[in-house]
């Protein structure tokens, strides 16, 4: 069994022609996964022109939390505004509304292909419909949108094709350096290369681990799942335990934390009962259930066999 890190939902707006510096404390705690942190930012100082990013990012973390339901009836108007509008799209699809996201989302790829929220938001809508060459058609359309690239890179680690993701973080890194979704898109590369590469998403993980302002709970998990990789269990516990003591419910962290006590011969009842309780549906614990019936099922076939 091999650890189970979770990319997250890293689709946003960011555009290196339009990112500001005021909206550089949101837009970090959102790519790290800090969605309460996220809805805990102040509103009030945000100049107009970055208060519609600002508020995106609140209205995702809220998605991410999973209260998409509560996104939906709070954009009930969004015409003229395409961003808060893929935004309504990405919530309706989250809410179990696929018609209704679908049709919006095939409007402003109609009319707003070119705005950078559009193209994530909408692209991951169409990627979660399983229409895949449609998302990477639309994000392909991107001129400087990190966020874009870095689902690109998503999908194409997805579909098992390493060499392709591969290139397009080399490609970004020429223009995107020092960025956090340029490093962490490195990383998930790294982690699926293997061998050698192993270390270098370590590496990556760590210093992102060891910095104040990019230090949370999930780069001490991809630092634990780096240190698995490279059979370091014990380093691998530290870290899960630093990414407990900073979020104990978080689902990427529980799962972690579940296979690295496996692996380890040790008891994680406690976090696979905290598990089912926070998300019940997590796809780590559909698989589990399935492999579950598929042992029982074997067991129960060969029961007769067993000579006492």
């Amino acid at each position: 069994m091999t650890a189970a890190v979770r990319y997250g939902d890293y689709g946003g707006d960011y555009n290196v022609l339009i990112f500001t510096v005021e909206l550089f404390a949101i837009h970090n705690l959102f790519y790290q996964g800090a969605y309460k942190e996220v809805l805990d930012q102040s509103l009030a100082g945000y100049s107009d022109s970055a208060i519609t990013q600002a508020r995106v990012y609140q209205y995702r973390a809220q998605i991410a939390l999973g209260s998409p339901e509560q996104v939906v009836a709070d954009l009930e108007d969004t015409e003229g505004n395409a961003a808060l509008a893929a935004v309504k799209a990405l919530a309706l699809y989250k809410a179990g509304e696929i018609e209704g996201s679908l049709e919006i989302v095939e409007e402003l790829v109609e009319t707003s292909s070119d705005d950078a929220t559009v193209q994530v938001l909408c692209a991951t809508v169409l990627y979660l419909a399983e229409r895949v060459e449609d998302a990477l058609s639309l994000l392909s359309k991107h001129e400087g949108n990190l966020a874009a690239v870095a689902l690109i890179v998503q999908i194409r680690l997805m579909q098992n094709k390493l060499n392709l993701a591969a290139k397009e973080v080399q490609h970004v890194k020429k223009w995107g350096q020092d960025n956090l979704l340029v490093n962490l898109s490195e990383a998930w590369v790294d982690l699926h290369l293997g061998g050698d590469k192993y270390q270098e998403a370590f590496y990556i993980y760590e210093e992102l681990a060891q910095t104040p302002s990019t230090s949370n709970a999930r780069t001490f998990v991809g630092q634990a799942v780096a240190d698995i990789q490279l059979g370091r269990l014990e380093e691998a516990e530290d870290a899960i335990n630093s990414a407990l003591e900073r979020d104990s419910t978080s689902a990427d962290v529980l799962v972690n934390a579940i296979i690295l006590y496996i692996l380890l011969g040790r008891d994680y009842s406690q976090q696979l009962e905290t598990l089912q309780s926070v998300d019940a549906e997590n796809p780590f614990l559909t698989d589990l259930e399935e492999k579950s019936g598929l042992f029982d099922s074997c067991a129960a076939e060969y029961a007769s066999l067993i000579v006492e």
